[in-house]
Formats: structure tokens, sequence, C-alpha cells
């Protein structure tokens, strides 16, 4: 089978009608991050099946994507994002894939699934209430003998089932991440489930469920007809009638048998399950602690902050407000000793007391001379007059000081005991506002101290929280989440394998129950093929005895090939596997293990590994069964796979598809480990078998600097390589 084309229209993050055409060989398809490489992958599963693959969901069915994807995306959100913002009131938006692809006997099938939306009168565009979309439609044009043919619906759904088998579509439609739900080392039913679908060994089954049917049908009407033909002989009589119960017992005990045995299946699934969620539990308990340690330490942390926070809001208005007025209680400090100085200091002595008032008024009203020297004091001499003048003016001044000074005293004494009260007080504020100020910076220093702390413990939670989700990837089991339900699971271990035991007693006890039977009928078989050797009667025979006799030995025959050719498909699964290992870890030094299955179908698990050579190991072991299938009965189906798993590096991935292009008659591998232009990619575009190499990019739809917006972005699809008649274009 071979994918021709495939064509997208307004499909997630493709805008517009592209189409890409595939060649033989590798399509190789490279896109970093984000450039629609998962999108190309959707395109492929949503056009066969109806689905979309989202993270952390799986498969999700776009008719009821609101609730297939537990409320991750609404139902017009796998339609593009430019086509639904361009489209105005009642406007329609059509979405649309379309695959090309040519069966293994030359008949050509196009197949199509639309969908649509339709603006309602609703101001924003991307509300689940602005669309009404309608459920998708498939129809399947196809060659039949009088041309072409178009079914829908369900007639399209079964020509897709009949290309395509449901049990098949997981290994040749490959999503990275889901790896490890296809090969688990810990579940040797994932490989047993693995041959049933994708090997020739099921064909072996079914020829020897037809042969021991056959063998039942011509058992029973070999009795009949015996007991026809013998019906005047009581020992024969008597002898079909035991071989008829025997038959009967060993029909039932076969019927209980495979029940049993599918309980045991069943039960050891769960068992599996459960056992694997335990060993990640339990090997990853120190995980668990240093995650709720880690979470413990960032609450202590933030009760910390907040307490320090709560304590800085009541003291900036009581005491941090103070802060800044040192410069002012300095003055005031200033202020008081300069009044404590003048306060000290009394009026100025000036001893113009002699001679007094009276003795001057004398001299200068009667005398008019100077009682000392006798010098004259008149108009003829003003000089004298006007220091007699002078003297007296300030004798008058001076008294009224002292007056004033004395009236004053009083007051004057209780305001000095209140100055002395606080001329002490500037210092002391000073001191205070020194601890303030201290107590300020030891609180955001505090501060500062914890908010690092605090950094340092987000960045190993963010470093927990990877090696939890690598676990959840790895063991199916979120160890955060789950530890609580430990007890619940050693319970259901417990009560696991006591079942186990008892179905495994049921089964061997039914087994001796057959093997008994078994011996019973081929006793009453010998005993009645001796009557007529005995001389105790004759046995009148019937065809049908030889026939069932026939297929005893075809049905032995058939299980003993069948149980060969399990062991030897067994073993060429690994052998194969180990071949394509070699070749993707040929790269590698130091210790790559390899692949060793053993005959009950469990995979060898070595610890010694890291994740990227398990995954290896995973993918040759796929693509082994693939290729064996395809040798064997020659059903070639293309191989698509999205990321084959994100623990590769380009090294690792440029092997991985050196390998891949010659064992598929087609295959189409989407990739960010390769780049354009590098000495890998070279190697890629001048392999024979590498036909075509696209590239996907991104197409913004404004033209200034600033982050685009989800809707002014899709993806285009670049060719970098097509192989074409031998020509490279």
């Amino acid at each position: 089978m071979k994918i021709n084309s495939i064509t997208i229209n307004n499909f997630q993050s493709y805008y517009g009608e592209q189409t890409i055409e595939f060649g033989d060989g590798l399509n190789l398809v490279i896109g970093n991050g984000g450039k629609g490489k998962s999108k190309l992958f959707n395109a492929f599963y949503w056009v066969l099946f109806g689905k979309i693959y989202i993270t952390s969901e799986g498969w999700c069915t776009t008719d009821d994507l609101y609730l297939s994807s537990h409320k991750a995306l609404h139902k017009f959100e796998y339609i593009n994002k430019k086509a639904l913002y361009d489209a105005k009131i009642d406007g329609k938006v059509d979405c649309y894939v379309q695959l090309d692809l040519t069966d293994d006997n030359g008949k050509n099938y196009i197949i199509e699934r639309q969908a649509s939306a339709i603006r309602q009168p609703v101001q924003e565009w991307d509300k689940p209430g602005s669309w009404n979309v309608s459920p998708s439609s498939l129809k399947v044009t196809h060659d039949v003998a009088t041309g072409t043919k178009t079914d829908n619906g369900i007639m399209a759904e079964s020509i897709i089932a009949d290309l395509f088998p449901e049990g098949i579509r997981g290994y040749i439609w490959f999503q990275g991440e889901s790896l490890d739900s296809l090969i688990d080392f810990r579940k040797k039913q994932n490989l047993k489930d693995a041959v049933r679908h994708i090997s020739y060994y099921p064909y072996y089954e079914k020829l020897t469920a037809i042969i021991s049917e056959a063998k039942n049908k011509i058992a029973k009407q070999e009795v009949v007809k015996l007991k026809k033909a013998n019906e005047q002989n009581t020992n024969v009589r008597g002898l079909l009638m035991k071989l008829e119960f025997l038959r009967g017992r060993i029909q039932t005990e076969e019927e209980n048998k495979k029940k049993y045995e599918r309980n045991i299946s069943q039960i050891e699934v769960a068992l599996a399950d459960d056992e694997t969620k335990m060993q990640g539990l339990a090997g990853f308990s120190k995980l668990i602690k240093d995650y709720e340690d880690c979470e413990k330490e960032i609450i202590r942390i933030n009760n910390q902050l907040t307490e320090i926070d709560n304590n800085q809001r009541n003291l900036l208005p009581s005491l941090w407000i103070l802060r800044g007025t040192d410069k002012m209680v300095e003055r005031s400090k200033e202020i008081i000793s300069s009044h404590v100085e003048v306060e000290t200091a009394l009026p100025e002595k000036k001893y113009i007391d002699e001679p007094s008032r009276a003795k001057l008024e004398e001299i200068l009203n009667k005398d008019h001379q100077c009682f000392v020297c006798g010098s004259p004091v008149d108009e003829a001499h003003p000089h004298a007059v006007e220091w007699i003048m002078n003297r007296l003016r300030m004798q008058e001044e001076y008294y009224k000081e002292l007056d004033d000074y004395r009236n004053n005293m009083e007051f004057s004494k209780q305001f000095n005991m209140f100055v002395g009260k606080i001329q002490d007080y500037p210092d002391f504020v000073l001191r205070s506002l020194k601890g303030i100020d201290k107590q300020f910076q030891d609180t955001e220093e505090e501060m500062d101290r914890l908010i690092a702390k605090r950094r340092k413990y987000l960045a190993k939670k963010t470093e927990l929280d990877k090696e939890i989700e690598s676990v959840k990837q790895k063991y199916g089991v979120d160890p955060h989440r789950e530890a609580s339900s430990v007890p619940t699971l050693t319970s259901n271990i417990r009560a696991s394998r006591g079942n186990l035991e008892k179905q495994r007693k049921l089964l061997e006890a039914c087994k001796s129950a057959i093997s008994d039977y078994t011996r019973q009928q081929q006793d009453a078989e010998r005993e009645l093929n001796g009557i007529g050797a005995n001389n105790t009667g004759t046995v009148t025979r019937v065809a049908e005895t030889e026939w069932k006799n026939i297929s005893i030995f075809l049905e032995a025959v058939c299980r003993d090939v069948q149980e060969k050719a399990r062991k030897e498909l067994l073993h060429k699964i690994e052998e194969r596997a180990n071949q394509f290992y070699e070749k993707f870890t040929e790269h590698d030094k130091g210790y790559k293990g390899r692949v060793e299955i053993d005959e009950d179908y469990s995979i060898t698990f070595d610890g010694g590994l890291n994740t990227s050579h398990e995954d290896r190991k995973k993918m040759s072991i796929i693509n082994a069964l693939l290729a064996l299938n395809q040798e064997a009965i020659g059903t070639y189906y293309p191989f698509i796979s999205d990321a084959p798993t994100s623990s590769f590096d380009p090294s690792t991935t440029h092997k991985y598809l050196m390998g891949i292009k010659d064992i598929f008659g087609q295959s189409i591998i989407m990739t960010k480990d390769v780049e354009v232009g590098s000495n890998k990619y070279s190697d890629l575009y001048n392999q024979r078998n590498v036909s075509r190499i696209f590239q996907l990019e991104s197409h913004i739809y404004r033209s200034d600097s600033k982050e685009p917006e989800i809707w002014e972005v899709s993806t285009i699809v670049k060719e970098l390589k097509n192989k074409k008649h031998g020509q490279y274009i």
C-alpha cells in the first residue's frame, strides 16, 4: 500500500488548502517544535478515523471534542484559527483532509473527511458559543470493476477498516508518546498482543481452530451414525453413550480451560499494571518525600514572608515612619542646647548705678557742676549735659531689664524644669532611630534571604516536577497524586495474586479433568474397536470414523506446527530486532545490551540502560514485527510516525532514519532532530531510498515585529527534495 498524497484545508495549524505528495521509501518531514508536525500526523489520523492526538489525553474524537478531551479543547478548536478569525457573522469555514492512496492490488482510494463551522452572532470569535460546528462526514471514492464508486458513512468506515485493521493501527500509525503502551518490557502481554496484531502467527491459530472445530463436528456425526448402524448391539450402544458423555465433558472442560486462561491473562495484565505502578511508587518514594518536603518548605517560607510583611505593615505607621528624621532631631538638640545657654546667663552687670539717679538729677538741675571734679554742667558745656542724660537713660533701661528678669524668674524656673527634662530626648531619639534603621535593615535582609531560599526551593520543585513527569510517562503513574493510593494498590495486588492462584488451581484441575476424560475416552474407543476382534460381537463401521481419526492427526500436527512456529517467530523477532538495534546504536560507545525475548513473550529488562536505549529496543521490536509480517504475507503498510521518541538525540535519530528507509516500502517520518544543511541532512538527502524531504515553517500574517497572536500564524510546507522518475527536482 502506498499513500500518494494528502490535501489539508483549514485543519489545525494548516490555513487554506495545501497538498503534499509522497513517494516510495522514506519521506522525511522536518520541523522544529511548534511548526506543525503533530498537526500533520493528526491530519492523517483524522481523515481515516476522526480523531486527533492531544498530549496527556491521547486520541480524542472531534465530533465530541469537548468531552473526549476532558474539556481540554472546545469543538471548534481543531479548525484553523486564522480561518475562524477571518470569518464574518454567518460566514462558513470549511475544514477537510483528503488522502489519496493505492492498495497492494493497484486499486486507488480517495478518502475525504470534512466538517464546517458557521459563525454565530457573537462578538468574540474564539468563544464556545461563537460557532456551530457540524459533525464530520466521511466519504471514500474507490475503483470498482465498472469504474469508480463513492461510499459514505458506515460503508466508508467499513472500507477503511478493511484497509487498516484496528489492531494494527497503533503500530503503523505511530505516535511517539504511545511507545510505552505498545511495548512494555514489564508486560509480556504487550508483545503477545503485538504478535497477534501484526504478524502471520494468527494464521496458524486460525488453522488449528478450524481443524479442531471440524474434528468435533465429525466426532458428533460419527456417534450419531454409529448409534444408528449398531442400534441392536447393546455393548456398542453403551460404549457410544459413554464416548458421547466423555466428549461432552471434555468439550465443557475445554471451554472452562479457555475461560480460566482468559481470566488468568486478564488478572496477569491487571496485576502487571498494579505492580508497575507500585514499582514506580516504591522506586521513587524518595522522590515523593523530596517533593513533599520541598512543598512544605515553600509553604513555611511563604508563611514567614507573610508574617514579616504583616509586621512591616504594622511597624511602618508606628515606628518606621520616623526613618529619615534624624536631621530634624539633630536640629532640635541644637535649639534646646542654645536655649539652656541663654537661660543660664544673668543680665549683664553694667555698673551704671553710681552716681545714683538722684545725684545725677541734682547735678543737672541744681548744682550744674560735677561733685567730683567740679567741671561745669550747663548750656555752655552741652557735651557734659548729654553725657548725664545718656547716663540716666541707660540706668532706666538696666533697671527695667532687671525688673523683667526678676518678674519672669518664676516662669523661667518652671520652663527650665521642662527643658531639663527634654534636653536628653534628642540623644534618646537618635539612638532609637538607629535601632529603627537597624530593625528595618534586618527585616529587609531577612526577606531577601527568605526570597532567595524560596527561589532555590522553587527551582528544586521544578526539577522534581520534571522527574515526576518522567515517572508518569515511564510507569503510567503519578507518584505525587497517587502516593495515597499505596494501601489500595497493595490490597489490589494481594487480591489479584490470591485470585490468580485460585484461577491457576482451577485451570490445573481443569487440565487434569481433561486428561482423565481423554484417557477414559481412549480406553472406550479401544474397547469399541476391540469388540469385533475379541469375538464379542461385530461393530458396523462408518466413514466418519476414518475422517475423525484423520482430523485428530491433523489437529495434533497443527498444534505442533503452531507451537514451533510461535517459538520460531519469537526467535526471528529477537534476531531481526537485534539487527535493527545494532544499526540504531552503532555510533554509541559503552554498554548497549541486546534484545532478549523468552518463549513466554517476556522481554528481558536491562536496568543498566538509559531511556534512549530502552526506546531504541522497543522501536527495533516493532520494526522487526512489521518487517517480518510484510515478508511473510506480502501485506505492505505505509509506516507513519510523529517524533518516534523524545529520548532520541540527533545522532540516534539519524541512524534510526537510515535504518527505516530500507525496512518499509514507504515510510513518512516527522522529526525535529534533523538540521537542514547539516552533514547528517546531506547524508539523508543523498540516499536513494529517501524520496522526499519537506520542511515545515511558520507563516506570520503581520508586518511588525510584535509577538503574533495565535490566529496570525499558520504552517506552510516547503519541499526540499523530490525524487521523481529518477531525477531530483
